[in-house]
C-alpha cells in the first residue's frame, strides 16, 4: 500500500520531487555559506571574543542587582548589558564545537 500524498488547494501534491530538489539546493547553499564562514580568518577570534565576553558580562549585572535598579540610567544600563550579552552569545556560540 502506498501512503497518500498531502495535497494543497490547487490539488497538486506537496512534497513533489521538485520541492525536494529545492530543499536540497537550499541545504547545499547553507552548508556552503557555513563552510565559507568557518574558512574566514576572523571567524575564530570573533568566536573566542564573543564566547568569553558572554561568560564575563553577567558579572557586571551583580552590582546593578545588589544595589537595585532605581533610575532610568541604571535600567538602560541593565538592558544594554543584556543586549550586549545576547550578541556575545550569538557571536561565540560556535567556539570549541569541534
Amino acid at each position: 500500500m502506498s501512503e497518500p500524498t498531502l495535497q494543497n488547494e490547487s490539488n497538486s501534491a506537496i512534497g513533489s520531487p521538485a520541492d525536494a530538489g529545492e530543499a536540497t539546493a537550499g541545504r547545499h547553499k547553507l552548508a556552503e555559506l557555513f563552510d565559507r564562514y568557518h574558512e574566514h580568518t576572523l571567524t575564530t577570534p570573533v568566536e573566542v571574543l564573543g564566547f568569553w565576553t558572554a561568560v564575563a558580562l553577567p558579572f557586571l549585572y551583580v552590582p546593578l542587582l545588589v544595589t537595585g535598579i532605581d533610575g532610568n540610567g541604571e535600567l538602560l544600563t541593565f538592558f544594554g548589558l543584556l543586549v550586549l550579552n545576547l550578541a556575545a552569545l550569538m557571536a561565540g556560540h560556535g567556539h570549541k564545537r569541534e
